[in-house]
């Protein structure tokens, strides 16, 4: 619950750019960016061979925010 697949972060990106999420990496620390700017961190440091994106997520506090705003039901 709360984890994001890459086309669900495109559409957060969309529609919800200030939505923070957390970009899990694989040896670095975890960072909480802006849904815009997701995207692009990842492609960035994946492509300076830095690191790797273990997962990406939205924080509880958000992720139920979101499911009040659209009525999603546990």
């Amino acid at each position: 619950m709360g984890f994001i697949n890459k086309e669900q972060m495109q559409e957060l990106a969309e529609y919800f750019p200030n939505t923070k999420v957390v970009i899990q990496w694989g040896g670095m620390p975890r960072e909480r960016v802006r849904a815009c700017y997701a995207v692009d961190r990842i492609k960035s440091v994946e492509g300076d061979d830095i690191d790797y994106c273990r997962q990406c997520f939205i924080i509880s506090e958000n992720y139920r925010k979101l499911k009040e705003v659209f009525a999603i039901a546990d």
